[in-house]
């Protein structure tokens, strides 16, 4: 049975896809069966898989409005499985949201839930009907928060989302837990926030902190995951303990 697991916060440039793709590749090196849905419009996933997808070719946006079989929307790369998404996606977001369609990717997915054994859902920078969705379809939500203010003022309103998904769509929905990404030891800001996440989540808080590291960057950009591009680098070392927690924790 697949595991389903929606990474999600509200804000931008927290290291979210970078966290998808990393647990992807070090999951995979576990030899789990892994597929990633790219459910932003911004299509970050896609890209770093190594795909640009053109309006004429089936993403996520059609997955979810036309249903049908979630296989045939499912690109395999040299990275990882995916069902992609691009710009296209933010067309159906209104007609969506007028049909209460919160269920679309809950009952596309259900296809294959013997055909991996985790699906990581990549959700937008913000509380959407793509978001709502993921949530509605999860088994567990991870918050990926980096060391800016920023990153965490909205934390509160997510979590309220979480609880309000539990009780209104998802009754089996836990948060996995909150996991620091871009963390700077060298930084008395990374230490003043990491203490603020440790207060307000004692038992949700991972042990891996993802470390500030250019591999990871430079990784991406080779479309490359960081185990293949240099298996040595912090980046790799962190993304195989969150791997390890994954699977173990």
């Amino acid at each position: 049975m697949a595991k389903k697991i929606a990474f999600t916060n509200q804000k931008g440039g927290v290291g979210k896809t970078t966290a998808v793709h990393g647990l992807a590749a070090g999951l995979k090196i576990k030899g789990q069966r892994v597929l990633v849905v790219d459910l932003d419009a911004q299509g970050n996933a896609s890209a770093v898989a190594g795909l640009i997808i053109e309006n004429d070719r089936k993403t996520v946006k059609e997955l979810l409005v036309d249903g049908g079989h979630a296989e045939d929307f499912i690109v395999h790369t040299d990275l990882v499985d995916i069902i992609p998404s691009n710009n296209s996606l933010k067309d159906i977001e209104a007609a969506m949201i007028e049909g209460k369609r919160f269920d679309a990717l809950r009952k596309s997915l259900r296809s294959l839930k013997d055909s991996y054994d985790y699906i990581l859902l990549d959700c937008p920078p913000s509380i959407n009907v793509f978001t709502k969705n993921a949530l509605m379809a999860a088994d567990e939500v991870i918050i990926p928060v980096d060391m800016g203010f920023f990153s965490i003022l909205g934390l509160k309103q997510l979590l309220e989302e979480i609880k309000r998904s539990r009780k209104e769509l998802n009754r089996s929905l836990i948060l996995r837990g909150v996991l620091i990404c871009k963390f700077d030891r060298r930084t008395a800001l990374s230490d003043q926030i990491f203490g603020i996440l440790r207060e307000s989540f004692p038992d949700k808080l991972f042990k891996t902190l993802i470390r500030i590291n250019i591999d990871l960057v430079k990784a991406q950009i080779a479309q490359k995951s960081i185990f293949d591009y240099n298996p040595r680098s912090n980046g790799a070392e962190d993304f195989m303990s969150l791997t390890e927690e994954i699977i173990h924790g």
